[in-house]
């Protein structure tokens, strides 16, 4: 028992599913709860070691009881015995070739390790998604400013807002499902005249540009996150960026070629005139979508799968 508590612990890059008698020291930089609470609910995380290697990791409903007390975002823990599987899952929270799961015989203890790192945001350049260079089902993080509200809607069954948004040069049309709705309306209308709305959105989903209808970004049900103008170093460094901005030509995802970017004008409140925003956004406003609920929020759910591909 002495040898076994006194183990150095295995990195998080050499787990290779060769064992299950793992031995993990790590801090949870990001948790999440998923489905019906003392029932179906589980919990997903993210774990990062002292390399800076993040893996996901999943408690279902059957050891959460156990656990849930015990697991806290930020905190830093020793942990020994998973079940290793492939992470092979339609959307992947972590690059890592394999992910976690609680089982009976886990251990977790926590403990005094302030030296493993803090939470990396991991953002895509507009760019790249708009000419499709990322990695499919690999949920990332983004960075910008909020241009533009193109279409809100809130009720009871269908709850969705789209706004397009920009980084240092590009622009991005990004959809927010149900559960970022609520924040971002509400800073939205109580926002006073206090610069841009600058947001970062962790564990988004990419859906590639198909045909004319362009590259979309959207909330990933509960796994994501989102932060308006907080006053954290990214959002501060980003404002102080966009300052000093070198406007310059640049290629368009749809291969039109551009001497410098152009700002449209914003649509006000009760301002039809939706010709100010992209053609391609136009034939997406009206639609229904639906929303299905599984219990993974990473692997499962997709709220941006209703997304009509052909006007209806």
């Amino acid at each position: 028992l002495c040898n076994f508590m006194a183990r150095i612990p295995d990195k998080i890059r050499s787990i290779d599913g060769s064992k299950e008698t793992l031995k993990l020291a790590v801090r949870i930089t990001d948790l999440w709860f998923v489905g019906t609470p003392n029932k179906s609910e589980q919990a997903e995380m993210v774990f990062v070691d002292s390399e800076g290697d993040q893996i996901h990791a999943i408690c279902k409903s059957d050891h959460l009881k156990s656990w849930k007390a015990d697991l806290k975002e930020n905190c830093t823990y020793v942990m020994h015995n998973f079940k290793v599987v492939k992470n092979d899952g339609q959307f992947r929270v972590c690059e890592h070739e394999y992910k976690l799961f609680f089982i009976g015989v886990t251990v977790v203890r926590e403990a005094d390790l302030h030296e493993l790192p803090f939470k990396e945001f991991r953002f895509v350049e507009f760019a790249n998604v708009v000419a499709g260079n990322f990695v499919s089902g690999l949920l990332v993080d983004i960075i910008g400013v909020v241009d533009q509200v193109v279409f809100q809607h809130v009720s009871s069954k269908n709850t969705r807002v789209v706004f397009r948004m920009k980084d240092l040069r590009l622009w991005l049309i990004t959809v927010f499902a149900i559960f970022c709705v609520y924040l971002f309306l509400s800073y939205l209308n109580e926002r006073g005249d206090d610069g841009p709305m600058v947001i970062i959105l962790t564990n988004a989903r990419i859906k590639d540009a198909q045909g004319s209808y362009p590259a979309l970004v959207s909330n990933s049900f509960k796994a994501s996150k989102l932060l308006i103008n907080d006053p954290i170093l990214e959002i501060q460094e980003f404002k102080e960026r966009k300052t000093d901005i070198q406007i310059g030509p640049f290629t368009c995802g749809c291969g039109k070629d551009n001497d410098q970017p152009v700002l449209r004008v914003k649509i006000e409140d009760g301002d039809l005139d939706l010709n100010a925003s992209p053609q391609a956004l136009d034939k997406l406003l009206g639609h229904v979508l639906a929303f299905k609920q599984f219990l993974s929020a990473t692997v499962d759910h997709d709220p941006v799968e209703g997304f009509p591909l052909t006007p209806k």
